[in-house]
């Protein structure tokens, strides 16, 4: 019993050594496979002599741990599993050659080779996709750009009309010399910093929004013996200050409007 034992063990460490020996064999042939169809000096083509230095070669590294005549039972038997694996053909001179499968060898080859492959063979679809995202960028970043500039417009327009209107009020107080027109490149010059300054469109477009306003006049008047552009603020009253605090101004408006009484009185002071 116990060298019945002793036997089936030999024999499972046989079946083992045999599909492991196996498996590294036909993984090496299809590793030289895929490195031939990525261009990268494989070869596809094995001779019976070939597989066979190969088996050798693996077989060497468990030597140890079996016999002379367990290794050749060993290697006739991964020979076999090989020969039952691999696709049979003839090469150029009619010699008998074995070769992976081309589907084995496909799956054995890189990541990077296969990604490379795929744009080779759909470089159509490839431009074409490349060209439709880089167009729908570009669309998108025109519509965050067209809003952030209307965004900004509107906030400068806010501001310009605080500070029109207290100018206004403070024109009108009594004992005040202060004028009630502001002229626009002022305005300008001061709310807008030197990076939107170089973007025409900016203020062109708090422009169009004073335009529409028709609490606010814009005309041309001499001053320093220079033509300007001046705007007054007509409304009487202070509604737009009511209207904030029935909605609760935020705290950069907050802080703006700060900034627009300021000016304002830095206005009438000069």
């Amino acid at each position: 019993i116990f060298l019945a034992y002793i036997h089936m063990i030999i024999h499972i460490i046989n079946l083992c050594t045999t599909y492991l020996q196996s498996e590294l064999l036909q993984h090496r042939i299809c590793d030289e496979h895929a490195h031939a169809l990525c261009g990268q000096g494989g070869k596809i083509l094995f001779q019976q002599h070939d597989i066979s230095s190969m088996a050798d070669e693996l077989l060497s590294k468990d030597a140890a741990r079996l016999s002379d005549d367990g290794i050749k039972v060993v290697k006739e038997r991964v020979l076999q599993s090989a020969h039952g694996f691999l696709e049979t053909t003839s090469t150029y001179d009619k010699v008998q050659a074995f070769k992976c499968p081309e589907l084995a060898a496909e799956l054995h080859r890189p990541l990077s080779c296969q990604a490379r492959q795929w744009v080779s063979s759909n470089i159509v679809f490839v431009m074409t996709f490349c060209v439709l995202s880089a167009g729908l960028l570009k669309i998108l970043w025109s519509i965050y750009q067209r809003r952030a500039l209307s965004k900004r417009a509107e906030q400068i327009y806010e501001q310009v009309c605080e500070i029109l209107e207290d100018n206004a009020v403070s024109a009108k107080a009594g004992n005040s010399e202060c004028e009630p027109w502001v002229v626009t490149s002022w305005l300008r010059d001061h709310l807008l910093s030197t990076r939107e300054r170089r973007n025409t469109l900016l203020w062109k477009k708090v422009e169009e929004l004073l335009l529409e306003d028709s609490r606010i006049d814009q005309y041309p008047k001499v001053i320093k013996g220079e033509a300007k552009v001046v705007l007054e603020w007509q409304a009487s009253g202070s509604l737009s200050g009511k209207i904030k605090k029935l909605q609760g101004a935020a705290g950069k408006t907050r802080s703006g409007s700060v900034g627009a009484i300021k000016l304002a009185e830095e206005i009438c002071g000069s």
